[in-house]
């Protein structure tokens, strides 16, 4: 006999059990955010429960929460805490993954697409849904013109901008849309390609820098048009956090180059080094 759940509860489920929903709007998971949130959980515990709804065959459908049940699973857990919802469980999905981690451009276009389809949503509609201007909806859902080989790519590169692809987007034929998407991917490759040979990076490293570059992209292209007061104090609270980090960082920087030249390693041999750098 399949288990009543009640709407709101939280309940141990049980990860064998839990089914990945068709649905679901993410469909690439970044590794290195992945290996992160395996870290966290192993130190915390699963802070967040997921979000999970059942079928027409009872079977439980993760509805939001399917990198934290995979990072569970793949550090030994078993079970998983997990709240039970009702209602358009596409919409609660989509909201969720885009308050939390964003999609990429091409994820958020085609779910979108989905549910103004499966719903008759207009975009209005789904501008108020999810917060974000009617025209912003528009850009987003233009995406859906690309043809699938450049959508395929852009699944699982999360760092292709919105912007590019919405200018590609216009281009009046595919060949044209293949075209310019070669252009910036082969741009894009020779400005990544290392100019010297020098020592290998240590991957933790160079997996922190990768992160912080795409936190600061995501802070560039933020817009708080829609957002509540309280919502934008804690963002206010968060980035004065960040730039006293940045700038303590920024001063340890400076002050091991400030070592380095007054121990003869700089022209001029003790003079007066570049004051430490700030964050405006």
């Amino acid at each position: 006999m399949a288990t009543t759940y009640t709407k709101g509860r939280i309940y141990k489920l049980a990860i064998e059990q839990l089914h990945s929903d068709p649905e679901q709007p993410r469909t690439f998971m970044d590794a290195a955010l992945l290996a992160e949130l395996e870290t966290s959980i192993r130190q915390h515990g699963i802070l967040q429960p997921i979000l999970f709804r059942q079928d027409e065959a009872a079977k439980l459908i993760i509805v939001a929460g399917e990198r934290r049940v995979a990072a569970a699973g793949k550090i030994g857990l078993t079970t998983v805490p997990g709240i039970y919802v009702t209602g358009n469980h596409q919409e609660i999905a989509l909201i969720e993954n885009l308050l939390r981690v964003n999609l990429t451009p091409v994820e958020e276009a085609e779910a979108l697409d989905r549910i103004m389809k499966n719903h008759g949503y207009s975009q209005g509609q789904l501008s108020e849904m999810i917060g974000k201007t009617q025209p912003m909806i528009s850009q987003i859902i233009s995406l859906n013109r690309l043809p699938e080989d450049i959508k395929s790519q852009c699944r699982t590169n999360p760092n292709i901008p919105r912007y590019l692809l919405t200018e590609i987007a216009r281009k009046s034929s595919e060949d044209a849309m293949r075209k310019a998407f070669a252009k910036y991917m082969a741009k894009e490759a020779q400005a990544q390609a290392p100019k010297t040979p020098g020592p290998a990076r240590q991957r933790s490293q160079l997996v922190l820098i990768q992160q912080i570059d795409r936190l600061n992209g995501r802070l560039a292209n933020l817009s708080t048009e829609n957002w509540q007061e309280t919502d934008l104090q804690d963002l206010g609270v968060v980035l004065r956090d960040i730039r006293r980090s940045a700038d303590n960082l920024l001063q340890g920087i400076s002050g091991e180059e400030e070592e380095q030249d007054a121990s003869g390693g700089g022209e001029g041999g003790g003079g007066e080094g570049a004051p430490p750098m700030r964050l405006s």
